[in-house]
This record gives structure tokens, sequence and C-alpha cells, in this order.
């Protein structure tokens, strides 16, 4: 099989074909690799972990073949969704688990409220919003990268992560008002959407 060939066909198609072309895995791989990396080292904050996480995630793929071959959710899901079991795996093993996830801003609903006024507004600090991330859980983080660098919202992002859209966006605000914190001294400061109408 072509490269060049491989490379327009869907996930599906490739993940079946996988199962007897590792040509085609390596198309998968080259696909993925870039994001799933990027998504690792803004968890663990270490590069050399990040390589050996990704490369587990990949690993698993391949173990896991025929079953994504026969699923219908999409692969790049379930990647995500492995690249989070992967670091937080190495988190408990680290026996730190507890002291990473206990800031992660837990709700219990799906909803899904509009972060775009609050996009807009933060566009001008997204290099204080990556620093402040470092100071933040895993959980968050994740959630940082994949809503200001992957560009998903919060209800794209809860299938990623095995959790509900309302996590992801009480996550995504934790991390702003810690940005907003270290801005403080900006006239005006950075609000929350609707915070105007909270307080009246």
């Amino acid at each position: 099989m072509g490269v060049s060939v491989a490379e327009g066909k869907s996930d599906q198609d490739l993940l079946k074909e996988a199962l007897s072309d590792t040509g085609a895995v390596a198309v998968l791989y080259d696909r993925y690799r870039d994001r799933i990396f990027a998504c690792l080292i803004h968890t663990v904050l270490d590069r050399d972990l990040a390589e050996e996480l990704t490369e587990a995630v990949f690993v698993k793929m391949v173990d896991n073949l025929p079953k994504l071959a026969r699923g219908r959710a999409p692969l790049v899901q379930w990647l995500y969704r492995v690249a989070n079991n992967e670091a937080m795996s190495w988190f408990r093993h680290r026996r730190s688990a507890e002291r990473y996830l206990a800031t992660a801003r837990i709700g219990d609903d799906d909803a899904d409220p509009d972060y775009d006024d609050m996009v807009a507004e933060a566009q001008g600090h997204a290099g204080e919003l990556r620093a402040a991330a470092e100071q933040l859980a895993p959980f968050d983080r994740q959630c940082v990268m994949l809503r200001y660098g992957e560009g998903l919202t919060p209800r794209e992002i809860a299938p990623m992560l095995g959790c509900s859209a309302k996590q992801v966006s009480n996550a995504l605000q934790h991390a702003f008002s810690v940005l907003r914190a270290g801005i403080s001294a900006n006239p005006g400061g950075l609000r929350y959407p609707h915070e105007e109408e909270e307080r009246e």
C-alpha cells in the first residue's frame, strides 16, 4: 500500500487494513503521534516521560486493533482516553495521584457552558495561560491543552478524557481563575462569561 494512498484513507479503513498491513499502522501513528505527545507533555511536564507514554499509547493501539477495527467510536477519542489513563497510571505509580488530582474541579452534570467569550478575551494572554497551566493538576492541564491548543469544546473533550463536559468546564474555569490571578494588575482583569450577570 502506497503511503500517499493510505494517507487519504479514513481512520476506520486504516484500522481494518492494519490487521494485516504494518504500513497502515505507520500512517495512523504519523497522523496522531504529535497530538498525543502534545497532550501528554502538557500533562506530565517531562519530555522523556511524554515520549515514553506516547509510545505506550500506540502499543496499546496495536494490541487492540481487532477491537478498534470493529468499533465505531472515533480513533482519536480512544487515543486521548488511553493517553489520559497512561498519565494517571504513572502518577498513581509515583504515589502522588491524590496530591495532583485533589485540585481537579469535578462537577456532576453534563452542562456545556459557552466559553467563546472567555476564549476571545484570553487570546492576548496565551503565554500566561500556558505558564499558569504548569501549576495545575494533570487533568486541568489536559483540558487547557485540548481547549486552547486543539480548539475543542468541553463537549468534544469529555469523551476523550472519559468524563463529563461539566468536569471539563470546571477545570477550564479553574485554569482561567489562576491566569486571572496572575495578571490581576491589568485594568479590568479577565472575567468569566456571564460574570457580570451573576454579580447583579
